[in-house]
C-alpha cells in the first residue's frame, strides 16, 4: 500500500500540483472504454482481467500495480478509462486512501472493490468520490453490469450495505436499480440494443407499454416495436415469456450475490 504522502507527491496533489498535467479525458460513450484494474497482487489483477474480458470482450482491460502506475497509464493515452481499485484496508485508513485516490484522478470514474462489507466503509467510499462499491463476493455478471452502469454515468452500492440514515445514498440506489437491471440484461442478452435492454428491463417488472413509454420518454408505438424485436431475438412467442425469462435470469444472478 502506498502512503498518502507518496501519492500526493507522485500525483501532484499539494503545493507543487501546478507542475503536473491534470488528466481530463472526454468521456464519450461511443468511444472505446479501458478498465484499469489496480491491485498490487498480480494473481488478483489477472483474475479480474480475465473475468471482465470473459463477460464483455468489447472492454479493454489493462493492469496496474498501484495508483502511481494508474497515473502513468492515464498520461500515456487519451483513451477514456475507468479505474477499478481493490482496497485491502478498512476503517478510516481505507476511507482516507479512497479520498486521496479520487484526488489523484478526479475526472476518472473510480470503482472500489473490497473484502470488507462494513456499511460505513460503503457509504464512506461513495462520499469520498467513488462511483461504485463492490464486495469481492460480487458475481462476475453483476460486476460487469456495474461497470457499464458507471460508464453510463451511474452510481452503485449494494442496497443491503447502505446505512439507513444516509438518505441521499438510498435515493441513488433506488434511482439506479432499474439501470443496473438493464445493464445486467444487456450482458445476459448481448444481441439486444441498449434501448431494447431498457425496454426488456421494464417489461420484466410487469409494466405496460404505456408505462414503459412514460419511463423511457418515447412514444408507445416505439415501445411496441422494441418489444417485437426483443421477442424475436429471445426467440419467444409473447411478451410475457420474454418478461419471465428476463426476470428469472436477473433473479438468479442477484441471488448469487
Amino acid at each position: 500500500m502506498i502512503e498518502t504522502k507518496e501519492l500526493q507527491r507522485d500525483a501532484g496533489i499539494g503545493p507543487s500540483a501546478g507542475q503536473h498535467r491534470r488528466i481530463t479525458p472526454a468521456f464519450d460513450r461511443d468511444d472505446p472504454v479501458r478498465i484499469i484494474v489496480t491491485d498490487n497482487r498480480r494473481l488478483c489483477r489477472e483474475c479480474l482481467r480475465l473475468l471482465i474480458e470473459t463477460f464483455d470482450p468489447k472492454l479493454t482491460v489493462v493492469e496496474a500495480h498501484d495508483p502511481t502506475d494508474v497515473l502513468s497509464l492515464l498520461k500515456s493515452s487519451d483513451m477514456q478509462s475507468v479505474v477499478m481499485y481493490n482496497l485491502v484496508v478498512s476503517g478510516e485508513e481505507g476511507l482516507d486512501f479512497v479520498g486521496k485516490l479520487h484526488e489523484l484522478v478526479p475526472d476518472i470514474p473510480l470503482i472500489v472493490l473490497c473484502d470488507f462489507d462494513d456499511p460505513k466503509l460503503v457509504t464512506g467510499t461513495l462520499e469520498r468520490g467513488a462511483k461504485a462499491f463492490l464486495p469481492s463476493t460480487t458475481p462476475s455478471p453483476v460486476m460487469v453490469a456495474v461497470l457499464h452502469l458507471v460508464i453510463a454515468g451511474g452510481l452503485y452500492a449494494p442496497p443491503n450495505l447502505l446505512l439507513p440514515g444516509i438518505h441521499s445514498l438510498q435515493a441513488v440506489s433506488e434511482q439506479t436499480s432499474g439501470e443496473l437491471r438493464a445493464a445486467l440484461l444487456a450482458n445476459l442478452f448481448p444481441e439486444l440494443t441498449p434501448r431494447q435492454s431498457a425496454v426488456l428491463s421494464h417489461l420484466s417488472e410487469g409494466k405496460t407499454n404505456r408505462a414503459i413509454a412514460e419511463s423511457l420518454e418515447m412514444c408507445e408505438n416505439t415501445v411496441k416495436a422494441h418489444v417485437k424485436h426483443v421477442m424475436r431475438k429471445l426467440e419467444v412467442g409473447n411478451r410475457t415469456a420474454a418478461a419471465l425469462m428476463a426476470d428469472r435470469l436477473v433473479s438468479r444472478v442477484s441471488s448469487a450475490s
